[in-house]
């Protein structure tokens, strides 16, 4: 398979929505993922549960789709694809955050050699919240400012509109445990393509959103909004982000046991598809979450609304977010992200 171009290398880490526990009691994390497993498949996908439960090794299950390409010949590749990370900025997530950076290189290396993806990518980092814990310079006013999460610099600095609209690409994430700076994205766009200067930079620069966010993580909210016509379309935060003919490749990671998020799996599935022209299979999902045994916590429902979600895609893939390390699963992505990729047929103008 034709490999991405080498400009591409630090750019298609896969969507990766990073989603974190809650700030009540009963959310921890914690243990190993366990091993490698089978399930939690789409409804065309093969092997697994209907509803993306732990599978048969409580580590990584693993959704394939169908042989037919949809609309149009099979096995022909994507040229494009937008890449979505939607990271958790709450209290908990630090340990998750430096287990992503940790594990970017490889999987970047990976993608490279695999992945029909031709020259085109578009790569964002989206956050949970609108606003968080935290009051600023501009003066915004945060949920509990008083938070050791809110540091020196988020309390001296102005944001832009856009650092407090949800779903909006992440370009200067402040607080605990982040950045604490401008990413160097170019002038006007919160996200990256091939040719921009020090994407691994300002790609490893979003992702630290720090720990300074809402108490209330909901991110199927933020992913739905940062795939939004109203944020992609004309004067929108993400405007030219997702592209009607590119394949969607997005991740969440959450060890929130508890269901904060509006809407269920059903809904958030049927947003998804109608953004990308309705055609499931336009959309890759890989979704780290505590609904496997090896995981602590006792909310309800302890990510089982996430991992039907996950399942209800054709090329899926559900990993334990208590995993200590992340590697093994991105590998399992690239495979996953391969598959769809081959198998997408983009739609004809």
């Amino acid at each position: 398979m034709a490999s991405i171009r080498s400009a591409l290398i630090p750019v298609a880490l896969c969507a990766v929505a990073l989603a974190s526990c809650s700030d009540d009691p009963g959310d921890t994390a914690g243990g190993d993922g366990g091993a490698v497993g089978t399930g939690s498949t789409g409804a065309t996908g093969s092997g697994g549960t209907a509803a993306g439960g732990a599978g048969t090794g409580g580590g990584v299950n693993i959704g394939g789709g169908t042989s037919d390409g949809g609309g149009g010949s099979a096995g022909a590749g994507c040229e494009k694809i937008d890449f979505l990370f939607i990271v958790d900025n709450s209290v908990s997530m630090q340990d998750q955050q430096a287990q992503l950076v940790a594990a970017f290189p490889n999987f970047i290396k990976s993608i490279e050699t695999t992945v029909n993806a031709g020259s085109n990518v578009h790569v964002m980092v989206a956050d949970t919240d609108a606003w968080g814990r935290c009051n600023t310079a501009n003066p915004w006013t945060g949920i509990d400012p008083s938070s050791t999460t809110c540091n020196a610099y988020i309390k001296q600095t102005v944001f832009d509109e856009c650092d407090r609209t949800w779903g909006a690409g992440v370009v200067h994430p402040a607080g605990q445990y982040a950045s604490n700076k401008k990413c160097g994205f170019p002038a006007g766009r919160r996200w990256l393509q091939q040719g921009d200067t020090d994407i691994p930079g300002a790609f490893a620069c979003a992702a630290q959103v720090g720990t300074a966010g809402h108490s209330s993580e909901r991110p199927m909210e933020s992913l739905l909004a940062a795939i939004s016509p109203k944020l992609n379309g004309s004067g929108g935060c993400n405007e030219g982000f997702l592209r009607d003919d590119a394949l969607l490749v997005v991740t969440f990671i959450s060890d929130d046991p508890n269901y904060e998020d509006k809407g269920t799996p059903q809904s958030w599935y049927d947003a998804v598809v109608a953004a990308k022209k309705g055609d499931p299979k336009a959309a890759v999902v890989v979704g780290f979450t505590p609904a496997f045994p090896t995981c602590p916590g006792s909310g309800t429902p302890k990510g089982a609304h996430w991992a039907e979600f996950v399942a209800k895609f054709p090329f899926n893939l559900h990993a334990s977010v208590c995993a200590g390390d992340y590697s093994t699963t991105f590998a399992q992505a690239v495979k996953v992200i391969d598959e769809g990729c081959d198998k997408y047929v983009p739609p004809v103008k």
